[in-house]
């Protein structure tokens, strides 16, 4: 994924998220998606997530690593789809 709002890519680090955590995230947003298509993350994240989590259980790995952005990202759309928009 090359989006520019993560920099150069090989300066990335990486954090390791259990694949379980990251299959109850994604499906989390997946469902919210559903009922609200407005539902904000960057264009592609999602699906290369969900990929990267598909491959991982069919691997039976117990986690994947990401780059930290990409998992602030999820955290963040995953909190603000549990608690509704953040108001700063």
């Amino acid at each position: 994924m090359g989006s520019a709002k993560f920099g150069n890519q090989e300066d990335l680090k990486l954090a390791s998220v259990s694949t379980n955590t990251l299959k109850e995230r994604l499906n989390g947003i997946y469902r919210t998606m559903q009922r609200r298509p407005e539902t904000m993350i960057t264009p592609g994240l999602f699906e290369y997530l969900w990929d990267l989590k598909e491959l991982a259980l069919l691997e039976g790995k117990p986690s994947v690593e990401v780059p930290e952005p990409w998992l602030a990202e999820l955290e963040d759309t995953c909190c603000t789809v549990s608690n509704g928009p953040r108001h700063n």
